[in-house]
């Protein structure tokens, strides 16, 4: 697989930081889904939430990813905490 892309969010509760958690499980799942099933050179791309919980995960990716970079796009209301995790080159 070249790239794995996660826009999953589980529904939230209003409360930041359990829905941080809540969505950090999910990209936690998709990132492993990723790492079984990425050539190298591949791609992981997904849904992040900004909360702090994310950093023994970053911590981990760094050793399987070349790059990995945080991009809010555009079209993401300002307020929002929303974010995109971009990690390319796959280690394997």
């Amino acid at each position: 697989v070249d790239i794995v892309l996660s826009d999953m969010a589980p529904n939230t509760t209003g409360h930041k930081q359990t829905d941080h958690l809540r969505i950090m499980a999910v990209v936690e799942a998709a990132y492993y889904f990723a790492a079984e099933v990425l050539k190298p050179e591949g791609i992981f791309i997904s849904k992040v939430l900004q909360g702090g919980a994310q950093n023994t995960l970053l911590a981990e990716m760094k050793h399987h990813f070349k790059s990995i970079k945080h991009i809010k796009p555009p079209a993401s209301r300002k307020e929002s905490a929303e974010q995109y995790l971009v990690a390319t080159g796959f280690k394997g």
